[in-house]
């Protein structure tokens, strides 16, 4: 891929699959969330507590995961990321089960959610995307380059949240609880995949000194700014689709985590496809896939305000999908090629505490405004991305130009002809 593409390119797919293998594990369990959280007894907003906790533990923990996958190395934050989770969906499917013999008292239920789904799972899964970003960063350069590995990333994020919910609806067949145990079985093995083949770093290969940036960095803000309309607005319909197709549909607890892994999987499968397919052969540049992105996904979320049986839902959701995957690959490509080496850690610490961010509020503000109206988290969310559209088209933020490979700190300033205050 770069620097030796022989050498590069494996390391690469082998980050490439523990991002996958951590994707796939998270989202076979989100489509049963809903009903399952019915039938523990717990209210819409309960849920939307234990995913608000776990991403604010991954808002909190990024930023020290993309410093520590710098001066650690990739390979050791990644492995105990993925141990982490595994052993924290492990020990949410034990506590589901109990809780599902009724033998645990609702507020006790809900506190060991918050401590197995939330806490352990959030903060070990906040390192694997931070890792696979950095790592692509330093192993590629030039903006073309940057786009097409930050791709296979996201590809990679794509496929799992294609496959996730569909081998969680088929596997709700056995019971709703199958999904909950299959998941940390999946990540373990994936675990063991990527201890076996990711080489270990050279002993001498010197590291490079880590340097904070600011979320005000005038390099920043306005990518991050347009990831968190996109991220918003997407996790508030993956956190209240669930509910809306069982309430609309009137569906069972069991016909709602099949058909929520279905309409997911039309959504994921486009993201994946344009990432893998579409975007390395049109060889756009990043701002260019964040406008497309966000007007696509203005168009999905109108489709979903007005659904009112299952295609709809998941043409809605495929539309949905490709604008993120247009806009995913140019979100996390954009800062990266306005920072020097020893920043990229920083910027993908950045990066995913601004995703991160959305997932925590996305879920609380959803869920608590579908409690009010069922369409009123979709109205919110086609608002957030018609002015995301606005913004990405105007703002003279969005539209730096890249550096090529820069040296040090002061190069990206001249460059950019600010001296931000990133570090």
């Amino acid at each position: 891929m770069t620097k030796d593409s022989g050498a590069g390119t494996r390391p690469i797919l082998l980050i490439c699959l523990a991002v996958f293998g951590l994707m796939t594990g998270q989202q076979m369990v989100n489509p049963i969330l809903a009903p399952l959280a019915r039938e523990l007894g717990l209210s819409e907003l309960h849920l939307g507590i234990v995913m608000t906790v776990g991403a604010s533990g991954v808002v909190l923990a990024s930023p020290f995961w993309g410093r520590r996958s710098m001066s650690w190395g990739h390979r050791p934050v990644l492995l105990l990321s993925l141990a982490g989770a595994t052993i924290g969906l492990a020990a949410f499917a034990v506590i589901a089960q109990i809780g599902l013999t009724g033998v645990l008292a609702v507020p006790l239920l809900f506190g060991l959610i918050l401590l197995s789904r939330s806490v352990v799972f959030g903060l070990a899964w906040a390192a694997t995307p931070v890792t696979a970003q950095s790592y692509v960063a330093d192993m590629t350069s030039g903006e073309g380059e940057r786009v097409r590995g930050m791709s296979m990333v996201g590809a990679a994020q794509g496929l799992g949240m294609a496959l996730g919910p569909a081998l969680g609806g088929v596997l709700v067949f056995g019971g709703l609880l199958v999904p909950l145990y299959a998941a940390p079985i999946l990540i373990a093995v994936i675990a063991v995949l990527v201890w076996a083949g990711l080489p270990r770093p050279d002993a001498h290969r010197t590291r490079p000194a880590t340097a904070e940036v600011s979320p005000f960095d005038p390099r920043m803000w306005p990518f991050l700014a347009a990831g968190f309309g996109m991220f918003l607005s997407f996790g508030i319909v993956m956190m209240t689709i669930g509910f809306l197709l069982q309430d609309r549909l009137h569906l069972t607890a069991q016909q709602t985590g099949q058909t929520t892994g279905l309409v997911m999987l039309a959504g994921a499968g486009m993201m994946m496809l344009v990432q893998a397919a579409v975007v390395p052969r049109l060889g756009w540049s990043p701002v260019r896939l964040i406008r497309v992105g966000a007007i696509v996904m203005t168009l999905g979320m109108v489709i979903m305000m007005i659904s009112t049986n299952t295609p709809l839902f998941a043409a809605g959701l495929a539309v949905l999908g490709t604008g993120m995957g247009f806009g995913l690959p140019g979100f996390m490509s954009a800062p990266t090629l306005l920072v020097t080496r020893e920043e990229q850690g920083a910027v993908a610490g950045l990066v995913g505490s601004s995703n991160a961010l959305t997932f925590m509020f996305g879920p609380l503000v959803g869920t608590a405004l579908y409690e009010l109206a069922p369409i009123a988290p979709y109205v919110l969310g086609t608002i957030v991305l018609a002015g995301l559209v606005v913004f990405v088209l105007l703002h003279p933020g969005v539209r730096q130009r890249p550096v090529e490979a820069p040296a040090t700190t002061g190069e990206v300033e001249e460059v950019l002809g600010t001296a931000g205050p990133g570090v």
